[in-house]
Formats: C-alpha cells, sequence, structure tokens
C-alpha cells in the first residue's frame, strides 16, 4: 500500500519556517533580543514581552529529520558530553563547537527561558549553555503533579511567572504589556482550537490525517503559537483536510487498524515508518506528544490559566495519570493497539514503559509493543531488529 499524497500545504509549512529562521538570524541586527525557550514553557510571555523566542530544540530535530544528529553530537561528546545525554543537547552543544554546520548555525541566545515540566535535561543543558554565551537565565520551576492538583502548587506557579515577567522587564528595561498578553494568548488560543481540531480528524475512519502527518506539520505550533502566523497557516491546513475528506484521499488508503504512538517520532525515520505502518493497513492514529500544545487559555485570569496549562504537562505527571492519559486518547481515537517509544535520549518518557505495556494491556485488551531506539541518533537504531519486532506486532493485530 502506498502512503497518502504530499500535502499542498507543505509549501506554505517550509516558507513560514524560512521565515522563522530568518527572524532569528536578523533579530539582533534589528535590536530585538533573542530567547532560548524549551517546546513546552509559556512563549506567549516572551512574544508579549517583545522578544524573539528560539527553539533550540527544533534545531536538534531539524538535524534528526535530516540525519545529520549524530555527526553534530560527535562535536559535544569530543569536549566530554556523554552520548546518553539528550539527543537536541548533544546537537545543540556539538554545534556551538562544530566548525561545520549542516543545517545552520544555531542562534546564540541573550537570554534563556526554560520550564522543567518536560524533564531535568534541558534544564541542564540551557545552565551549561547559558555559561557558555554568558546571558542570563531564568528557570520556570513546577513541582511534580500528583492528581488532583493543588492550589498551593497552582500559586507557586503563578508566582514564578511573575518573577518571570519581571525577568523579562528588567532585561527589556520596560514593564511588560498585559494587554498585549491578553492580544497573544487569544491568537495561541485559536491555533490550539485549530490544531486540536486537525488531530481529532485521524479519530475518522479512515482517516485524512495521522500522527506522522502531524509530526510534519507541527513546526508553527510550538515555534508561532501566539502568533497571526500559526492561525493563517492551520487555517489552511485544516482547510486542505476538509478538501480531502470531499475527494476520499486518506492518510493510510485501505485504512485497517488504528494505532496510539506514546511520545516522540524517531525523526531520522519517519518516513521509514510511515511506509511501514501504511504497508500494513495502520494509522498511527495519536500521540501525547502532539497533543502536549492543546493548551486553551482563561483571558479573564491570564497567569492562573498559564499556570494551569503549563504546569500539568504529561510528563510532569504521576505514573496512574501517566497511563490514565494514554488509555484516555486510546479509547477516544478507538485504537487496535499501542507503541510505547523507548527512547535513550529522553529517560522521562521512558520510565516504567514495560510495565505500562502490561497495565494498559490489562486494562484495555489491546497488544502492544514496547521498541528501544533513539529520536534522533542512528547510532542507536536498527532497520532489521525493529522491523523484525513489528512484524510480530502486525501479526497480532491481523489475528485480534
Amino acid at each position: 500500500m502506498a502512503v497518502s499524497q504530499s500535502f499542498k500545504t507543505a509549501g506554505l509549512l517550509k516558507e513560514l519556517m524560512a521565515k522563522y529562521y530568518e527572524q532569528g538570524n536578523l533579530a539582533r541586527e534589528q535590536g530585538l533580543p533573542v530567547v532560548w525557550v524549551t517546546a513546552v514553557s509559556p512563549v506567549e510571555l516572551v512574544y508579549a514581552a517583545g522578544l524573539f523566542p528560539y527553539y533550540p530544540e527544533n534545531f536538534g530535530a531539524l538535524a534528526a529529520a535530516r540525519k545529520v544528529a549524530d555527526k553534530i553530537s560527535l562535536a559535544a561528546e569530543a569536549r566530554g558530553f556523554f552520548s546518553d545525554l539528550c539527543g537536541y543537547a548533544r546537537c545543540g552543544l556539538g554545534d556551538a563547537y562544530a566548525k561545520e554546520h549542516p543545517v545552520g548555525k544555531i542562534v546564540p541566545p541573550d537570554l534563556l527561558f526554560s520550564c522543567n515540566t518536560q524533564c531535568g535535561s534541558l534544564q541542564k543543558w540551557f545552565e551549561t549553555a547559558a555559561r557558555m554565551y554568558r546571558a542570563p537565565y531564568f528557570l520556570l520551576d513546577a513541582p511534580l503533579i500528583e492528581a488532583p492538583t493543588t492550589r498551593l502548587i497552582k500559586n507557586y506557579f503563578v508566582e514564578q511567572l511573575e518573577e518571570a515577567i519581571n525577568f523579562f522587564e528588567v532585561a527589556t528595561r520596560t514593564p511588560f504589556n498585559f494587554d498585549r498578553l491578553a492580544e497573544v494568548l487569544a491568537l495561541a488560543n485559536e491555533a490550539c482550537r485549530l490544531w486540536n481540531e486537525i488531530l481529532d480528524m485521524a479519530a475518522l475512519k479512515p482517516a485524512p490525517f495521522g500522527f506522522f502527518d502531524a509530526c510534519f506539520h507541527m513546526a508553527p505550533i510550538v515555534t508561532w503559537r501566539g502568533t497571526k502566523e500559526a492561525v493563517m497557516y492551520y487555517r489552511e491546513l485544516k482547510k486542505e483536510l476538509e478538501d480531502r475528506l470531499d475527494k476520499k484521499i486518506y492518510a493510510v488508503p485501505g485504512e485497517r487498524f488504528k494505532i496510539y504512538w506514546d511520545h516522540i517520532p524517531v525523526w531520522p525515520k519517519l518516513r521509514w515508518f510511515s511506509e511501514l505502518f501504511a504497508e500494513h493497513g495502520a494509522l498511527v492514529a495519536v500521540s501525547q506528544y502532539t497533543h502536549s500544545w492543546a493548551y486553551q487559555f482563561d483571558l479573564d485570569r491570564p497567569l492562573e490559566s498559564m499556570a494551569e496549562n503549563y504546569s500539568e504537562g504529561f510528563s510532569n505527571r504521576c505514573f496512574e495519570d501517566r497511563i490514565n492519559l494514554k488509555t484516555s486518547f486510546m479509547k477516544k481515537y478507538q485504537v487496535d493497539g499501542f507503541v510505547l517509544f523507548s527512547n535513550r535520549s529522553c529517560k522521562p518518557t521512558a520510565f516504567g514503559l514495560y510495565d505500562k505495556r502490561s497495565i494498559i494491556s490489562e486494562r484495555t485488551g489491546l497488544p502492544g509493543i514496547v521498541f528501544e531506539a533513539d529520536m534522533s541518533d542512528l547510532r542507536y537504531f536498527s532497520d532489521e531488529q525493529v522491523r523484525d519486532k513489528f512484524t510480530v506486532f502486525f501479526e497480532q493485530l491481523a489475528a485480534k
């Protein structure tokens, strides 16, 4: 079976991301401070402060997708950084040391801003980068969320946001503009609403869109969230998907199975996995990863609402909450099986996966698989071993 046709909006995406990276390169020339931010942090504050947010994680994902992450990582490893560190961090650090830049040179920061709800590796990477570039760094701290979330935790996070605002005010010597924040949050709400509606189209059977498509189209919801550009892009993408539905163009022609995929894809093997699943009539329909940017903010209480959205990310939840979140997606999308990716680069998401597979299968009756690789580094990927493992999984699906 063949995978679906290319998207018309792919050209628009290319233009939009080229514009984003061009802005990063021009920002300092225009007197606009560059702020390094992590993917799941309140970038709305950065846009509202009139600063340019730059995502070094996206730089790592881009290097991985172009299959050069392992080469860039070697420059970091030669300086003593361990090969078991996050692949994105190795790319970011490696590019700073490297003489050659196969995906362009990473943009140095004037400020750094991260939130530790994702993991501790990003926090340490940013600490190292802050020393390397001699740039001020603000860590937005969040405690682990145990259900139910307490008022004490929310208040603590709001106080952290207020301190972050003060950090930006000191850096820009300009009072923070809360009216501008309301505008940015409204645009973020609209982009997230459209993104959610697009992701939900994968629940249709057959569906015009799946997880691997979402990985391709997710860059604007991360980098441009809170801007008109993100809203424009997802309106166009949704319009194209509705047109595909009318014309009966589906992500996996002859779709037989829907699959839940846990977390990040193997970026340099995105096409490889897409074709592998399509060969078996299986659509990877949903992942908690691409739903990470499904925010909705209350404009009447912006900081409290941001605290609720950003402190409760899936990787900042307890073991039972993580299982419940996965099974809720499986139920909503009516999947036939699930894949848990034990990612060398991302220890928090690989925690307890074999136990999770047993528990989820026991509760849902669904077949599941755990496979091991790295999200960016092909030195830790074997085509033959992974294909053999998935062959057994597809046989289980077919036998149901």
